[in-house]
Order: C-alpha cells, then structure tokens, then sequence
C-alpha cells in the first residue's frame, strides 16, 4: 500500500472512481502493517476528507470494498490477491469508525454502489444494486473461508496423520 503516494486523496478536489491508477496505489501489492497505516492515515486527516471532499472518502471506500469482493470472487488463490485484500481490509480498518462517528454518514453503508447490480442479467442495473454494507459482508464472510489463506487447504501434499492416529508419549 503506497499511502505516501496517494497523499492528495484528501485534497478538496475529487478524485473520479474511474481513475484507477491513482486508487489501486492503495492497495498495491506491496506489504504493508496495520501500524503503517494508523500512522500514515492519522485521524484528523480522514476527518478532514470527511468533511471537505465527502467524494474522495466515499469512492475509497466504494474501490476498497470492491477489491474485497473480487479477492472473495476469485477465490484469492495468488499472493498478489492476499495482499491486495490485507491492505484494503486494513484501510477500511482505520477509516470506517471516522465514518460512523459521523451521524451523516451513517446511511452511507446502506446506500448502494453506483453502476453495482447483484449480478446476472442486472448487471448495472442500479434498482438491483446491493449496499455496500451488504456487498461488504458478503465479501468478508467468503474470504473467511479462503484455502491456504485464512483456512488451511484441503490438498494433500502427503502423509496426513491425524490427532488420534499419533502414538502416546
């Protein structure tokens, strides 16, 4: 996560959700650590977003739930794909209690992705978008259950002994 090069994110000026070169350098691929990003993101910096560029705040969070869902999608199988979900699951981390202090902004989660339908034929379809807190939820819930990720796979790679098969010491 390169959050140094990403600094005018908080700038009054929008950021357009469609420029992808300057959102992914959010979630590069490069490791970074929790402390990191507390420090790197301080607190009255995603305050001061909040309040005066409330578009920036909300795209990063919309791209950061996207990349969660399409890490959950594709079954985050690379380490490419770990990382990129690790830094934007630790971005989320640090900017989502600044959004819910916000008694404005509480809506925000329960309010739908632009251009997201739930898939199939609505795709696009903004009637059938599903909120981003439902989008983010469903992505979670499926990364919880990632093989060689955050559960151990189910390839064997030879001789398994199991707990009750060990002899007694």
């Amino acid at each position: 996560m390169d959050l140094r090069a990403g600094e005018h994110w908080n700038t009054v000026l929008p950021v357009e959700a469609t420029d992808d070169a300057f959102w992914d350098q959010f979630w590069a691929d490069t490791a970074t650590s929790i402390q990191d990003v507390f420090t790197l993101v301080p607190a009255a910096e995603i305050r001061a977003v909040r309040e005066e560029s409330p578009s920036n705040l909300a795209t990063l969070c919309y791209k950061a739930v996207e990349k969660l869902v399409q890490g959950a999608e594709s079954g985050c199988t690379n380490d490419k794909d770990k990382q990129i979900i690790i830094n934007s699951t630790q971005l989320l981390t640090r900017i989502l209690p600044y959004i819910f202090e916000d008694p404005d902004w509480r809506g925000f989660f329960w309010s739908t992705v632009p251009g997201a339908g739930h898939g199939g034929a609505h795709e696009g379809d903004d009637e059938t978008a599903r909120p981003l807190a439902e989008s983010l939820l469903l992505a979670i819930a499926d990364l919880l259950f990632c093989p060689d990720f955050t559960v151990q796979s189910h390839r064997k790679t030879g001789p398994v002994c199991l707990s009750w098969q060990l002899p007694a010491t």
